[in-house]
C-alpha cells in the first residue's frame, strides 16, 4: 500500500498545474479583449460619437486663435518704421456691460483720458445692434410659429417660449482705442462701481463692485518709429468691428495688408465643469506664420530732412499748411512725402449757401482770411489717422504746369528758335476777349523766355497753336487724370475738363496752369520727363513705394519693375532744361539776397516756381455767397519744382506752400520764388550729400547768372 502511495500521489501534480495555466490564460485573453473593448469604445466615442454626446463634447471644447507676428514696414536702407510690441487694451463686454454703461463709460474714459464719445459711441453702437438682433430674432420666431400653429416647428426649436438672447449671436466684443502700459492696465484693473442694491432685509445698501463686462486683453500692437512725419504715409493697424481680428485701415499698412498680416494659428482645447483647460488633442494645434517685412522707398533720413525744412517754410511764411515730396525719377521711388498742417488763429469760416435752407444768401466778408484746406479731424487724435493730401487733395498748379505745355509745343516743331514775340507791355487782350496778365512786362521775348520769365502771354500764343485735342490728350499721357499706380487708399485722379466742356478759354488757362486738378504726386511724376538719362528723357516712369535697385536677398524688397511710357522725344524733353536752371539760378540771387546767411548752393537744379489763386468751390449741394467769384482772390497754393543737380538729376523735389499769410502778400512775397524756392533749395542741399552725390562750389554754380 506504501509503495504505490508514492506515484499515485506524483500523478495528480501535472495535472493541478495545467488546469491553473488555462485559468490564468483564460483571464488574461479575458482581460485583454475587455481592454481592446474599451479602446474600440473610445475611438467610437471619439470619432463617431452619437448626437447627445457631441452636444456635450462641444459645451466643453474651447477653440482659440494664436495672433501671428505683423511684419515690420522698413525703409529703403533696412530701418524700422513700423514694428509690432506688446500692450494692453480695455475690452467691453456690451451684454454685461449695458446695465451700467454709462457709468462704465465715465469712469474709463476718466482714466484713460479719453473723450467719452471715443468709448461710448462704439458701445453704444453695438448695444444697438444687439438689440436690432434679438428684435430680428424674435420676429423671425413669431413668423414660424404664427405659420405652423405651434406643431411640428415647435420640436426644432421654433416658437413656443423660444426667442431669449442666448439663442442669438450678439456681439461681445468692444474695444477701446488705447494702448495700455502694463502699470495703466493694473490701474483699470482696480477701478471699482458703487451700486445700490436690497439686502436680505429689504434695505438699499452700497455695493461696490469691478467694472462689470470691462477687462484688459493683452495684445500685440502696432507702433510707428518713424516718427509723426512719415505716420499719415505709414497709417494705422486696427481690428474690425466687434471682432479682434487685426487688418490694416490707412496708408501703407492698408496696401500690404496681406503681405504683413501672415497668418494666425489656431487650437482646441477640452475644458472642465469649471472652464479650466484639461488637455489637446493631437492635431488641433496648428502654429502661427509670421508675416513679412515690407521695405518701403521711404528713407527715413530724406523723410526726416524734407519735414523739418518744409515746417521751417510753412511758419515763416505763415502758411496754413504744405506739402513735400522727393523723388527718384529714373526708378520711380518716392523718398520721402510729408503733409503739414498749421493751425492758423483767426480763420474766417467760408459761409456757403444752401439754396434749400430758406434763408438769404450771405455775402462774402471782405478783407478776411478763410479757413480754404480741408478739416482732417482723425489727424487731430493720431497723427496715422490723418488724411494724405499729397495723394488725395487737389490744386492747381500755376505755373509749374507750363513745361508740360512748352514741351508739346516744341515736339510739334511749333517753337522756331529764332521767333520773338513783342508782348508790348505787361497784359493783352485776348482776340476772344480776356485779360491776359504777366508778373514783369517784357518788350520782347523768346520761346525760352516764356518759361524763363513765365510769360502767361507767351503761354497763350503757344496754346493758340495747338489744338484742344493734342492739349488735352498731352496732359493725359503724362499721367494727370488718372491714378499714378502707388496704390495709397483715398488717391485721387485728378480732374481734367472733359473733351466736351473744352473751351478756348479752358485751353488757355490749362496752359498757365489752371483749371486742372492735379495732385502733388502727380506733378513730380510728371516733371520726371525732363530729368530722366539717356533714350529715357521724355518718358513716364512708375510710381513704386517699395524699394528699388537693392540686393533682392535681404528682406522686404518687392520687385524692380518700372513702368515706362513715352511722352516726349528726348530732344524736346531735354530742350526744357536751360531756360528752368534760369528759373533757379534766379531764385537763388534773390534768396541770398534776402537771406545772406542761408545755405550756399552747391547743386545745380533746374526748375518752375507756380503761384495759383485758391479755387472758391462750394461742397456738394451748396453754392457761393453773393460776391465770390470762382477764386478766393487773396489766398494762393505758392510752389516750387525741380530737379537736382542739373547735368544728372538724381531727385524730383516739389514743394507747395498752402495759403501763404496776408504780410507774405503785401511784400509781394508770397510767390513761389519766395516762399517755396528756399525750401526745395534746403532740401536739395541736405539730400544730395547724403546720397552720396557731388557737389561744386557756388561760384561755379551761380557762373551763368553774369
Amino acid at each position: 500500500m506504501m509503495r504505490h502511495a508514492r506515484p499515485i500521489q506524483m500523478s495528480g501534480s501535472p495535472v493541478s498545474v495545467r488546469a491553473a495555466d488555462r485559468v490564468a490564460i483564460g483571464l488574461r485573453v479575458f482581460g485583454l479583449l475587455a481592454l481592446l473593448a474599451v479602446i474600440a469604445r473610445v475611438v467610437q466615442l471619439q470619432a463617431f460619437p452619437s448626437e447627445d454626446l457631441r452636444a456635450a463634447i462641444d459645451s466643453r471644447t474651447s477653440g482659440a486663435r494664436i495672433e501671428s507676428v505683423r511684419g515690420d514696414l522698413l525703409d529703403r536702407r533696412g530701418r524700422v518704421l513700423a514694428t509690432s510690441r506688446v500692450g494692453y487694451r480695455v475690452v467691453i463686454d456690451p451684454v454685461i456691460a449695458q446695465e451700467h454703461a454709462d457709468r462704465i463709460i465715465v469712469t474709463l474714459s476718466e482714466q484713460l483720458g479719453l473723450r467719452p464719445d471715443a468709448i461710448g459711441r462704439p458701445l453704444m453702437r453695438a448695444v444697438a445692434e444687439n438689440a436690432r438682433r434679438v428684435a430680428a430674432h424674435q420676429s423671425e420666431l413669431d413668423t414660424a410659429a404664427a405659420g405652423d400653429r405651434g406643431g411640428w416647428l415647435a420640436g426644432f426649436g421654433f416658437g413656443g417660449q423660444r426667442g431669449k438672447d442666448d439663442d442669438v449671436r450678439l456681439v461681445r466684443y468692444v474695444a477701446t482705442p488705447s494702448v495700455l502700459t502694463l502699470d495703466e492696465a493694473e490701474a483699470v484693473r482696480r477701478l471699482r462701481l458703487t451700486i445700490p442694491e436690497r439686502n436680505k432685509s429689504g434695505e438699499v445698501v452700497e455695493k461696490t463692485i469691478r467694472l462689470p463686462g470691462v477687462m484688459i486683453e493683452r495684445r500685440s500692437v502696432r507702433e510707428i518709429v518713424g516718427g509723426e512725419a512719415v505716420a499719415p504715409l505709414l497709417g494705422k493697424v486696427g481690428y474690425k468691428d466687434w471682432s479682434d481680428e487685426r487688418e490694416g485701415k490707412l496708408g501703407a499698412e492698408r496696401l500690404y495688408d496681406e503681405k504683413l498680416e501672415g497668418q494666425d494659428g489656431t487650437y482646441r482645447y477640452v475644458r472642465d465643469a469649471k472652464g479650466r483647460p484639461l488637455w489637446v488633442d493631437r492635431g488641433a494645434w496648428s502654429d502661427a506664420q509670421a508675416g513679412g517685412d515690407i521695405r518701403m522707398s521711404i528713407d527715413s533720413v530724406l523723410q526726416t530732412i524734407v519735414a523739418e525744412e518744409l515746417r521751417r517754410g510753412v511758419e515763416h511764411a505763415d502758411a496754413a499748411g504744405g506739402r513735400a515730396i522727393l523723388f527718384e525719377p529714373h526708378t520711380g521711388e518716392v523718398l520721402a512725402m510729408v503733409d503739414l498742417l498749421r493751425d492758423v488763429p483767426g480763420l474766417v469760416e467760408v459761409p456757403w449757401w444752401d439754396p434749400e435752407s430758406g434763408v438769404e444768401r450771405p455775402a462774402l466778408p471782405k478783407g478776411a482770411r478763410f479757413r480754404l484746406l480741408r478739416e482732417d479731424p482723425g489727424r487731430a487724435i493720431e497723427a496715422s489717422l490723418g488724411r494724405n493730401r499729397c495723394v488725395e487733395d487737389l490744386y492747381e498748379p500755376g505755373s509749374t504746369f507750363k513745361p508740360f505745355t512748352w514741351a508739346l509745343a516744341h515736339e510739334k516743331g511749333l517753337l522756331d528758335p529764332d521767333e520773338v514775340l513783342r508782348p508790348e507791355g505787361k497784359s493783352m487782350l485776348t482776340h476772344y476777349g480776356r485779360r491776359i496778365t504777366d508778373v514783369t512786362g517784357r518788350e520782347t521775348l523768346t520761346w525760352d523766355d516764356v518759361l524763363r520769365f513765365s510769360s502767361n502771354i507767351g503761354m497763350y500764343h503757344i496754346t493758340e497753336r495747338l489744338s484742344y485735342e493734342e492739349t488735352r490728350e498731352n496732359i493725359l499721357r503724362l499721367g494727370f487724370g488718372s491714378l499714378t499706380g502707388v496704390g495709397l487708399p483715398g488717391e485721387t485722379a485728378g480732374l481734367i475738363s472733359a473733351r466736351r466742356d473744352w473751351t478756348k478759354y479752358t485751353q488757355t488757362s490749362v496752359g498757365m496752369g489752371y483749371e486742372v486738378g492735379v495732385t502733388p504726386l502727380q506733378m513730380v511724376r510728371g516733371f520726371s520727363v525732363f530729368a530722366r538719362r539717356g533714350d529715357l528723357a521724355g518718358t513716364l516712369p512708375g510710381v513704386r513705394l517699395t524699394a528699388a535697385g537693392l540686393d533682392t536677398t535681404r528682406p522686404g524688397v518687392v520687385g524692380d519693375e518700372v513702368f515706362v511710357e513715352r511722352v516726349f522725344q528726348p530732344e524736346s524733353a531735354i530742350a526744357v532744361r536751360e531756360p528752368l536752371t534760369n528759373v533757379v539760378i534766379k531764385m537763388d540771387e534773390m534768396r541770398l539776397r534776402t537771406f545772406p546767411d542761408d545755405v550756399p548752393v552747391k547743386y545745380s537744379m533746374f526748375g518752375k516756381s507756380g503761384t495759383a489763386y485758391i479755387a472758391c468751390t462750394p461742397p456738394p449741394g451748396m453754392r457761393r455767397p453773393r460776391g465770390a467769384g470762382g477764386y478766393f482772390t487773396s489766398q494762393y497754393n505758392s510752389s516750387f519744382l525741380v530737379a537736382a543737380p542739373a547735368e544728372d538729376p538724381a531727385l524730383v523735389v516739389l514743394v507747395v506752400i498752402d495759403d501763404p499769410g496776408p504780410a507774405a502778400i503785401a511784400r509781394q512775397r508770397h510767390y513761389g520764388s519766395w516762399v517755396a524756392g528756399p525750401v526745395v533749395r534746403r532740401v536739395v542741399e541736405r539730400a544730395l550729400p547724403y546720397l552720396g552725390v557731388p557737389g561744386r562750389d557756388t561760384a561755379t554754380a551761380l557762373s551763368k547768372s553774369e
